[in-house]
This record gives C-alpha cells, sequence and structure tokens, in this order.
C-alpha cells in the first residue's frame, strides 16, 4: 500500500516571473549592507593599512633572514718571512743586556707602520738583534681606530690580540700574520673574524685566546699605554727611540743601521 502525497497546482508564467522578481530582490537586499560597507572610505583605508603593514613585517622577516654583512675570513695572506722568536720575550725581542735599544711605537692600522714591521724591522733583526747588538721593544699608539667611531676598535682589537698571543709566546708569529694583513684603516681588515683566523694561522690556541680577549684587560692595556704615549710625546706612528734618539716615520733599514751603530759605539765607550 503506498501513500500519495498531493502536488501544489502549477503555476502560470505570469506568477514564475513575479516569484523570480521576488527572489532577485530578497538577494540584492541581502548583500546590499557588504557591497555598502566595501565602498566606504573606511574600508578602504582599512584596507591600505593592511597591505602596508604585510610589507612591512616581510620586509623585517627578510632583513632578519639576512643579517649583518659577514667579513670575509678567508684569503688571508701568509707574511713573506717569519720573526725568529728564539730571542722573543714578550712584546720584546734580543738579548736583555744590548747595548741598543729601539723603543718602537706603532699602530696595526698604520701603513707606515706596516711597511715597517714587512721591510725594515726583518733587516734590523738580521743584522743587529740576532748578533746581540740590539733589542727591539713594541709599544702601542693605537690611534687610528678611534677615526671610525664605533663600539669596535680595530687598533685596540688588534694590539690586544696581540698581547693576548704574547701569553701563549706567540706575540711575534701573530705580529707577523697581522701586518701581512694590513689593508688600509677601519676597512674590516681585522674584524673580529679575521683576527682569530690570523690566531689560527699562527699557531695560537684559539679558545684560550678568545678567553684573554673576552676580559677586555688586554683592551684597557693598549689604551693606558696609548695615552701614556700621548702624554710623552707621541703623537704619530711609527715612532722610534734608539737610546733615547727619537726619530718619527719609516727610515730605510741602512739609516737605522748607521744610528744603531753609532748608539753602540757610545754605549761601549
Amino acid at each position: 500500500m503506498s501513500t500519495r502525497t498531493d502536488a501544489p497546482p502549477p503555476q502560470s508564467r505570469r506568477e514564475r516571473r513575479a516569484a523570480d522578481r521576488a527572489r532577485g530582490t530578497s538577494a540584492a537586499r541581502r548583500s546590499a549592507p557588504a557591497t555598502a560597507r566595501r565602498g566606504t572610505p573606511v574600508f578602504w583605508i582599512t584596507a591600505l593599512v593592511g597591505v602596508v603593514a604585510i610589507v612591512l613585517v616581510g620586509g623585517l622577516v627578510l632583513l632578519q633572514g639576512t643579517g649583518p654583512a659577514k667579513v670575509d675570513a678567508s684569503g688571508l695572506i701568509a707574511p713573506t718571512s717569519l720573526t725568529p722568536t728564539s730571542l722573543a720575550d714578550g712584546r720584546s725581542l734580543g738579548k736583555a743586556d744590548a747595548p741598543v735599544t729601539l723603543e718602537l711605537w706603532s699602530d696595526y692600522q698604520c701603513p707606515a707602520c706596516a711597511q715597517y714591521a714587512e721591510i725594515v724591522e726583518p733587516e734590523l733583526v738580521a743584522d743587529y738583534v740576532t748578533p746581540g747588538v740590539l733589542r727591539i721593544v713594541h709599544r702601542d699608539a693605537a690611534f687610528q681606530g678611534v677615526r671610525a667611531g664605533g663600539s669596535y676598535d680595530e687598533s685596540v682589537e688588534s694590539a690586544a690580540g696581540a698581547r693576548c698571543a704574547a701569553e701563549q709566546g706567540r706575540y711575534w708569529p701573530f705580529h707577523d700574520w697581522v701586518f701581512a694583513n694590513h689593508n688600509g684603516e677601519n676597512k674590516g681588515a681585522y674584524a673580529d673574524a679575521r683576527l682569530r683566523a690570523m690566531a689560527t694561522s699562527a699557531g695560537l690556541d684559539v679558545t684560550a685566546w678568545d678567553a684573554c680577549r673576552a676580559t677586555g684587560d688586554q683592551q684597557r692595556a693598549v689604551r693606558a699605554e696609548t695615552e701614556q704615549g700621548s702624554a710623552g710625546g707621541i703623537g704619530s706612528t711609527p715612532t722610534l727611540i734608539i737610546n733615547g734618539e727619537t726619530i718619527v716615520g719609516v727610515r730605510p733599514a741602512s739609516e737605522l743601521g748607521a744610528k744603531i751603530e753609532a748608539a753602540a759605539a757610545a754605549a761601549g765607550s
């Protein structure tokens, strides 16, 4: 037995058109508030602010992803000659009782100091230090880094690194590597990553060397000695003092040799 449901009576064409118009009007009324909202100034201002916020956030993410520019610590230049360390005593080189003392005030960033270290000093070491006539004593005159005005002073940090190398008996190898890689003033040649690479190349225990630098004691010592030199009349680098005679700037090894010999003769007499 089936159950039958009566169907609604068929609509005329006029009735169907009227019903369609009624449905269209109702839909239009429902969408009108949303359309009106999208057309208001408040809507467009809000949308614009949202787009700007997305762009700014995206830019910050990109910046955070790239980070600061990294210093290339590769491609270091090996020293053309290494200072013999058999007579090394910290930052000094030569016999303690040598008749002549050359006191050198120098800045690792100073181009003229690099010229002295790589060309002149090796001749003096061979001709006068090794035979026992001359003792060379290095002093810090870290002037150049101040000009950069940043929190990282390449002159101070390189000199502090050399002092920490001296604590491992490796002052002179580190000195040779640093000057061999001189590249102008305040240009990143002695950024931390590069100094660490030089320390490695100079045969240092880099972990102990890092710990030495981290205390800040050697940086303070560099600044204190620089101030001491300034108070004593040291105003430029390199400044050499040979048994009391002050010589400013780079001089040929032959000229300095003549002064060393004269000072040795005077000391002997």
